[in-house]
């Protein structure tokens, strides 16, 4: 059921408009005002983030905005400005991706876990290029998901 927000104002005058200023007491020229407000209705729900939204936002924030998440490797088709994932498996409470253009390497692993408002990407792992230096230690979940 919807609530709706209202706002009521009454005027209560006593005696005629014109007595303002005509010689009666304050008391009888002052208006009384009541107002009364029902509370204010709740907002709606967030809408739930659901896993490719949560994937597509990191594709948004982390390739650009020319790059585009089009969904499992499986079924992308080559675009050079095309990101898809490919599930890992199961870690840390949590889910492992590779993410990366289709046809193509990958670029990232992402651990991605669900609570209360969705999808959401808690960590992400940029494997150092063949023989190339690494940008720190490897998580921990990586380990596991990273072949």
């Amino acid at each position: 059921m919807r609530r709706t927000s209202r706002i009521v104002v009454a005027l209560l005058v006593s005696g005629p408009l014109g007595a303002c200023g005509s010689g009666s007491s304050p008391e009888e020229a002052r208006p009384s005002v009541l107002v009364t407000t029902s509370a204010a209705a709740p907002s709606p729900p967030a809408a739930r983030v659901s896993l490719p939204e949560a994937l597509s936002r990191y594709v948004t924030a982390t390739y650009g905005g020319d790059h585009r998440y089009v969904g499992d490797c499986a079924s992308a088709r080559p675009d050079p400005r095309a990101v898809c994932s490919l599930e890992k498996g199961t870690v840390d409470a949590g889910t492992g991706y590779a993410v990366g253009a289709p046809y193509s390497e990958i670029d990232a692993f992402l651990l991605l876990r669900e609570d209360a408002a969705g999808w959401r990407v808690v960590d992400d792992h940029v494997p150092p290029e063949s023989g190339g230096p690494t940008s720190g230690p490897e998580p921990d979940w990586f380990a596991r998901v990273g072949s």
